[in-house]
């Protein structure tokens, strides 16, 4: 009994040692990020040029889920844990770039901007990392243009501007856009001046020892993320996505910046299908890139990440019945009944199709039908808009004119958002003055709705015209802002 004892205290206090020692390797495994007065604006170039809204802050969490995070303007603090000897943080430049910091492991790293918003990083623990966190600051001094590192320029509209400069200049409408202007040769020669200076700098590193060979693979792999962004323009190889699928593998998913690295692999891949290749500028066919894709191999994690894009994209520019019929060779595949779900509720894809569904700002629902039954007797202009319709926005102005025109009179304003997301739609519904209109709704079953198909409603803005009776009289009514829309209210209005 007597050894017995002996040996559960000896137990008991090797566990009790333990559990620091854990705590400890947790707390060691951990990197935590300041941000101090961290609040990036949106860059535009000289000509006004922007970009779409990037995250300002991605992370992958243990599961490798990546997180979107915006941090508080002053001050804030984010946790990030990192089994590695580093985790990987992206941040955005402008909403036009993203760059890639591998942050190091048990570190406390302070994010600030300098006067023109680019972050700048500083080690609370190691002032000697400070060199590898600012590495691409130093790199970028003298070899930008309009504030953007050559590779971004080279891999946007800008050498759209760059390839026709000439007809540009021959063009009164088009030429501020040569404020945007930049030769190629001058955006070629600034980007391998870049790359030289880049490897030359992690040779160094390597060299003084300042990071491990895993480290140094990394930096080499993201300096090919820089260079698949040049090609995509200019590159005319339609087979060139072959060269990348060799560095495809899912040890990079706990990267930020695999998601772009297989976003690039898409384009080349899209350039690869003729009928894609030749609709540029127009929507690409994602169910063709959706089985495309479906017949390689990839390994599950990449694969399942490759065809959730071709999801989300077939979903928001595709008929429900192609959005369920890739759903379900999604999930065959993926077995992902997460995302599945989502995109059914998301597009209320098992919504009555036989009704076109609304939502009011404040979540009352009703319907298209119910809606004319309570202002018969009355003409209905009924305008299909969306937050991220520019035409459509547009209109909104006059239409509010017109609104006013016919105050006190027997015509109702109706606004129906379609095919838009309702955070955005609530958002831009306060931008233009719609959010007090009684009869502004979001359409809930944009996808599926017999009414939209029996109107053939494809392109917005798009405008109806019902009669007293709630019958459509006219299928293809003038715009707000048309001189004729006046004459065309007051001739229903008079039956």
């Amino acid at each position: 009994m007597k050894y017995v004892c002996i040996i559960l205290m000896l137990l008991s206090f090797l566990w009790a040692c333990q559990q620091p020692l854990n705590q400890k390797t947790r707390k060691k495994q951990n990197i935590v990020v300041c941000f101090e007065h961290y609040a990036p604006k949106p860059h535009s170039t000289p000509g006004g040029m922007r970009h779409i809204p990037l995250p300002k802050v991605l992370y992958s969490d243990t599961t490798v889920t990546f997180t979107e995070y915006m941090p508080n303007a002053e001050f804030d603090t984010i946790v990030l844990q990192s089994p590695k000897h580093f985790k990987e943080l992206a941040l955005s430049y402008g909403d036009f770039e993203f760059h890639y910091y591998p942050l190091m492991q048990g570190d406390t790293v302070t994010i600030s901007m300098d006067s023109l918003g680019y972050p700048l990083l500083s080690s609370k623990h190691h002032p000697e990392y400070n060199r590898i966190y600012n590495m691409n600051y130093e790199l970028r001094k003298g070899r930008t243009f309009a504030g953007l590192e050559a590779k971004t320029c080279l891999g946007n509209d800008l050498v759209r501007i760059a390839l026709n400069v000439e007809m540009i200049r021959n063009n009164k409408d088009l030429l501020p856009l040569l404020t945007d202007y930049c030769p190629l040769d001058s955006l070629h020669s600034m980007f391998t001046d870049y790359k030289k200076a880049y490897m030359d700098t992690v040779n160094l590193f390597k060299e003084q020892q300042i990071i491990s060979n895993q480290l140094y693979e990394h930096y080499k792999y993201l300096l090919k993320l820089k260079e698949y962004e040049s090609l995509r323009m200019l590159n005319k190889d339609t087979a060139f996505y072959h060269r990348m699928e060799v560095e495809i593998s899912d040890k990079y998913t706990c990267y930020p910046s695999y998601n772009e690295y297989l976003d690039y692999y898409l384009w080349f891949l899209n350039q690869h299908i003729p009928t894609i290749r030749q609709a540029q500028g127009g929507c690409k066919d994602w169910r063709q890139t959706f089985d495309e894709l479906s017949s390689k191999f990839f390994q599950p994690k990449t694969e399942q990440i490759l065809l959730t894009r071709c999801i989300r994209e077939i979903s928001e520019n595709f008929s429900a019945e192609d959005v369920n019929l890739y759903l379900d060779k999604y999930l065959r595949i993926c077995k992902d009944t997460i995302l599945y779900n989502q995109i059914k509720e998301q597009y209320n894809l098992s919504a009555d199709t036989d009704q076109l569904l609304l939502k009011d700002i404040h979540g009352r629902t009703t319907d298209l039908n119910r809606l004319l039954k309570k202002h018969k007797g009355k003409v209905l202009y009924v305008d299909f808009w969306a937050s991220w319709c520019a035409p459509c926005r547009e209109e909104i102005p006059p239409s509010s004119q017109l609104r006013k025109l016919y105050q006190g009179k027997d015509v109702v304003f109706v606004y129906l958002a379609y095919n838009d997301t309702e955070s955005n739609w609530k958002k831009a519904t306060e931008q233009e003055g719609l959010s007090g209109i009684e009869n502004s709704f979001f359409i809930i079953n944009s996808k599926n709705s017999k009414m939209l198909e029996k109107i053939k409603l494809e392109l917005i803005p798009r405008y109806l015209i019902f009669d007293k009776r709630g019958s459509v009289v006219e299928m293809n009514a003038p715009r707000p802002s048309d001189k004729h829309i006046a004459t065309i209210i007051n001739k229903y209005l008079e039956q």
